[in-house]
């Protein structure tokens, strides 16, 4: 690896002068250029840490003295006693009485000896008390077991203990084999028709390859009811007469509804008899519908509310459309929840609570008149959201995968005020002295990197913010550690003259905020005269006229909402993306100085201790030589030219993936398919190399995700280059940037 580093002799002679002159300027553009702060400076960030729109709702521990492991189901028995019982993957269902101060709780049933827990979707997955529990002591479970397949039994409670059930009264319903481990469903509830309906997954693996969801002779990838009252045609059970498809060829006649990939917790409204479920998706879309009979909700020809398969022409069939829906920016799994009916939330009676195990967000959604009023993201709880349990008064509660139990309650929160205090304009935020002429405040610590993440040939200037006594983690190879009202300052330029590089005019201003809630991001769009920006509500698509080689375009420029820039910015990457050891080992020139960022930080003591900016042992980047904006005032600037980068073109490719596509391509992203594609991940192991396309393939059918000495055959790349519906990265660019495709189609076909 060769190290770019560039120190100042000032910084060489003494730490406590790190800025050179190396660009000579006139006195007066001297005295009005800003300068690189030869000491910190800390700001008042308070004002950002609310935000304009904070949610109303924050999870606090129920039951603070129990602790379960992996609970999947919360629920009560109907039968007055108020007790709770929370099921356990593992194969445990544990009861204990409802109050808060409880510190133990008993185990109800254990079939551990019967469940299969191979794959991390498999286990005990549904518990379902009979709406005459008090009169029969019956209760029905759904677990995995050997050979692998699903199973739907009933249990009776122990004649002589009723917080014991009695495990040798196990009578199988139902066994649904299963081709794979996932996507299992396992919810059961019980209507207010007093019928079983059951929750089933697509049977497992990427896209539905059996083509379950469309395929009414299997159960796979439908919601079942059944009458566990009767038995009938040599069956456990019965198939109510009024099923839609009772008595059709080639159906089977316990699917009450179908076109589901993975219904992951559903629920009935007890006041409307609703049925409302959450299905869980591949790669772009988590949608959350309401249950209609003989519905089909279109998987595995859709997913939400779009085709599945990219470019696809319009389908001939009639699918239900999903009540809501959300890009993988704000999550990765929905967890489907409850119609609130209890007394303690009542701004949310009638309200319909979901929420995603991955981002830990709630919302609610509140549907009268056969269609959708509002849905507001109501808490961001940082919680693997397993599931949302219900009392026996219809109080709500979250199962956390990490073995814990929460409530909603509002906060304390003047949210008017918030809404009022939070700048709307730039020019109130206090981060420039000067929006029209661009002038920083004092505090604001200037930084660039090696290799910016590709914006549409937009280049950005970056700026850092820290409050008083805060300090960042820095670490030499993983991600720094940034404190709570920590700001980073970005703002977008485009280039009107693109042949040329000049003529640069802003587009945007971004914040990157740490707050108590958790990081957020804001959008500030400029107005056309440039003398001040107002924060964006929602997102926008807006033409730039541009000069190119071609001639003037008007190229399209998207303004992100402020939950997308959440896509990029995870909990796996560390939030901030930037600011890394191989990104920041970079010298800076700046209005006429110039220092190494690291040492420059260092020196400002920004870190929490003393960093040694040793260039034998610090890492860094190739330079890209596009995508930050030129302060040096130097019209030869490396960063003033388009001309392509220059380096070994595994580095630069390598370099360029970890930028634009591992943050969600990691361990823990969000994105399926489990490639690494993180810098130092051996390439044998980023499991890349002439694996399949995992779907809507666009190379020919003997291509992989990456083929060596084969370009044309890597979906990898064929993804860059391509703007479509099926683009790499997914968010935050519509034009390919022509240097990318270069240097990875260079380094495809070198490898052997």
């Amino acid at each position: 690896m060769r190290h770019h580093w560039i120190l100042t002799a000032a910084v060489v002679a003494s730490i406590a002068i790190v800025l050179c002159s190396c660009v000579v300027h006139s006195a007066e553009a001297q005295e009005k250029s800003p300068k690189i702060p030869s000491k910190f400076q800390a700001m008042d960030t308070s004002r950002f840490m609310l935000g304009p729109d904070p949610c109303p709702l924050e999870k606090v521990r129920a039951f603070p003295n129990l602790q379960f492991e992996r609970p999947i189901e919360l629920t009560h028995a109907g039968d007055g006693t108020n007790r709770v019982f929370v099921a356990e993957q593992r194969g445990i269902i544990q009861v204990f009485d409802n109050q808060d101060h409880a510190d133990s709780m008993r185990p109800f049933l254990d079939i551990r000896e019967a469940v299969l827990r191979d794959h991390n979707e498999e286990g005990l997955l549904g518990l379902a008390f009979h709406p005459k529990f008090k009169e029969n002591g019956q209760f029905f479970v759904y677990y995995s077991a050997e050979p692998r397949k699903s199973v739907i039994s009933q249990f009776k409670v122990s004649a002589a203990d009723t917080n014991q059930a009695d495990a040798d009264s196990e009578k199988v319903l139902l066994e649904i084999d299963q081709p794979f481990g996932n996507h299992n469903g396992g919810t059961l509830r019980f209507g207010p028709d007093g019928y079983l309906y059951i929750g089933l997954g697509d049977g497992g693996a990427a896209h539905d390859p059996m083509s379950h969801g469309q395929n009414l002779e299997t159960l796979l990838g439908s919601i079942l009811r059944i009458d566990i009252d009767q038995e009938a045609d040599g069956k456990a059970y019965a198939i109510p007469k009024d099923n839609p498809f009772v008595g059709r060829d080639n159906a089977r006649g316990e699917i009450w509804a179908y076109g589901l990939r993975n219904v992951w917790r559903m629920a009935f409204d007890r006041e409307t008899g609703e049925l409302w479920a959450a299905d869980v998706g591949q790669d772009r879309f988590e949608e959350v519908n309401l249950i209609e009979r003989g519905g089909n909700y279109g998987w595995n020809e859709r997913e939400g509310a779009h085709n599945f398969k990219a470019n696809s022409p319009p389908l001939n069939r009639k699918f239900i459309e999903p009540k809501a829906e959300y890009f993988r920016e704000e999550g990765i799994s929905v967890t489907g929840g409850q119609v609130y009916r209890g007394e303690k939330l009542k701004d949310y009676v009638g309200a319909y609570f979901y929420g995603d195990f991955g981002s830990g967000n709630v919302w609610a959604l509140w549907h009268g008149e056969g269609q959708v009023q509002q849905v507001r993201r109501v808490a961001e709880t940082g919680l693997e959201i397993t599931a949302f349990g219900e009392d026996q008064s219809g109080e709500m509660y979250l199962c956390d995968f990490k073995g814990l139990i929460y409530r909603l309650e509002p906060r304390e929160i003047d949210f008017e005020a918030a809404a009022r205090e939070f700048p709307a304009k730039l020019s109130e935020t206090g981060l420039f002295t000067s929006v029209p002429e661009n002038m920083p405040a004092a505090g604001m610590i200037p930084y660039e990197l090696n290799l910016p993440f590709w914006s549409d040939y937009s280049v950005k200037d970056r700026y850092l913010v820290l409050p008083e006594k805060a300090k960042v983690e820095f670490d030499p190879r993983e991600k720094w550690k940034f404190p709570v009202g920590s700001v980073f300052v970005k703002t977008f330029w485009m280039h009107r003259d693109r042949v040329n590089l000049k003529d640069p005019f802003r587009l945007e201003t971004r914040l990157l905020v740490n707050s108590p809630d958790g990081w957020k991001g804001y959008t500030y769009v400029y107005n056309k005269d440039q003398t001040e920006a107002t924060l964006l509500e929602g997102s926008l698509l807006r033409p730039v006229e541009v000069t190119t080689e071609s001639g003037t375009i008007k190229q399209p420029y998207y303004f992100p909402a402020r939950h997308e820039c959440m896509a990029c910015h995870t909990k796996q990457e560390g939030f901030v993306l930037g600011m890394t050891t191989r990104q920041m080992n970079h010298t800076l020139d700046y209005h006429g100085e110039s220092a190494n960022q690291i040492e420059l930080l260092s020196h400002l003591e920004v870190f929490t201790e003393k960093v040694d900016a040793d260039a034998e042992t610090l890492e860094n980047f190739p330079i890209w030589g596009f995508g930050n904006l030129n302060r040096s005032g130097d019209p030869d600037h490396p960063e003033s030219t388009l001309a392509r980068p220059k380096g070994d073109a595994t580095e630069l490719a390598r370099a360029w993936l970890e930028v634009n596509c591992a943050t969600c391509h990691r361990p823990q992203g969000i994105a399926p398919g489990g490639q690494d594609m993180r810098f130092h991940t051996p390439l044998d192991k980023t499991k890349m190399l002439n694996q399949p396309v995992r779907h809507t393939q666009l190379t020919p059918p003997e291509g992989t995700v990456l083929k060596p000495g084969q370009p044309h055959l890597s979906e990898l790349l064929i993804r860059a280059a391509n703007r479509g519906e099926r683009r790499m990265p997914p968010l935050g660019s519509n034009v390919v940037d022509p240097h990318s495709v270069e240097v990875l189609r260079k380094w495809i076909a070198d490898l052997e």
